[in-house]
């Protein structure tokens, strides 16, 4: 229990610190909403992707703001323990001490119940909820390798410095994903009797490869396992394969110089001729991908109509999101940091807590 409880900490601090991105995405797509960046929709991946990183370097970060705060004048902590414990012990907080360390230690009960093993009913929740990690595991495992075998068999077409554009007759949409060491764009083999879909199709796909969009695609599906259940993933997660096919379709049309409309139509008809089932649906990014092109279709097309030039991001813009993203996260992971009981403010609090428990029983007595 000593060796899991460090990890246990550490994965609860993140998904909460995972919270509160999810948090602040909402609040910057308000935001965003009122700007001339409503229709920009790779401005919004990419602040999007620059929030998810933080997020990832959250730990870093927390040492870093916690070093800063170490070397300011007033050798401050940032940790919400260490700040409540010295607003109690000057007199800001007026509850009795013994209340309020169970108060403080709600988060460390609740760890310490987690691992006792005492409670049947906590026990069968996180058996069922580790079977459906094993699950979600197992279907990446079975994804990658479907997908491994499409690509092994699949014929090499071309192939330029980073990419290989093989063609497959297992496919009916053209996807990308990437190996241990080169990236593929795997076409159908019918696209070779219409070069005109076979232009957008390879458009698009490398579109995704240049933005490093499969990268981003696969560390959310390696994700997946360990936090499915969190609401905030679900949202990032749904948020970005929303945004990551809006930014591509503008990107195609833009920087590609192709005709939306020509683009919309292909994009339809490959809709009405996807093939979902037995398909692999992980690790991959794909024209069209099952379920989710009925959700976002529709929203594909207008975004093309509405929006056929894209929005640039200024890069002083840019800059300013990854700073206030990396300030508040990091000050966010590590104010939740559990801080070291040893502390001289902990011991003060523990003795005082001492002698609240000697005076109660001396009354008692």
């Amino acid at each position: 229990m000593t060796a899991v409880k460090p990890v246990l900490d550490a994965y609860l601090e993140w998904n909460l610190i995972l919270g509160l991105a999810a948090l602040i995405w909402l609040a910057a797509r308000v935001v965003l909403s009122k700007t001339t960046l409503n229709r920009g929709f790779v401005a919004q991946l990419r602040t999007l992707k620059v929030l998810c990183l933080c997020v990832s370097l959250s730990p870093l970060l927390a040492l870093g703001v916690s070093a800063l705060a170490s070397h300011t004048p007033a050798k401050g902590t940032v940790a919400i323990g260490d700040i409540a414990v010295a607003a109690y012990l000057r007199g800001d907080i007026a509850m009795p001490a013994t209340q309020f360390e169970t108060l403080l230690n709600t988060r460390q009960r609740w760890v310490e119940l987690l691992l006792s093993g005492d409670h049947p009913v906590l026990d069968v929740v996180l058996a069922l909820l580790a079977m459906i990690s094993v699950v979600y595991a197992v279907r990446l495992v079975r994804d990658g390798l479907s997908i491994r075998e499409t690509v092994k068999d699949s014929f090499l077409w071309r192939r330029s410095a980073k990419v290989d554009i093989r063609l497959s007759d297992r496919i009916a949409v053209p996807f990308a994903v990437r190996g241990l060491r080169r990236r593929h764009v795997v076409l159908p083999s019918h696209l070779l009797d219409s070069p005109r879909e076979l232009r957008f199709a390879l458009a698009h796909e490398l579109e995704h490869i240049r933005a490093g969009d499969v990268e981003w695609e696969l560390g959310f599906e390696i994700l997946r396992p360990l936090l499915f259940w969190n609401p905030a993933y679900i949202l990032l997660k749904y948020q970005f394969d929303r945004l990551r096919e809006l930014a591509c379709d503008q990107s195609v049309v833009v920087r590609r110089g192709i005709n939306a409309q020509d683009y919309t139509a292909c994009l339809l008809d490959y809709c009405a001729r996807t093939v979902v089932h037995g398909s692999p649906r992980v690790l991959n990014v794909a024209l069209v991908t099952g379920g989710k092109a009925k959700k976002v279709l529709r929203q594909r097309v207008i975004a093309l109509g509405d929006a056929p030039s894209m929005h640039r991001q200024l890069p002083f813009m840019l800059l300013g999101q990854t700073v206030l993203f990396a300030l508040i996260l990091g000050l966010a992971a590590a104010s939740v940091q559990q801080t070291e009981d040893w502390s001289h403010d902990r011991l003060m609090l523990s003795t005082v807590v001492n002698l609240e428990r000697l005076e109660a029983r001396n009354q008692g007595n």
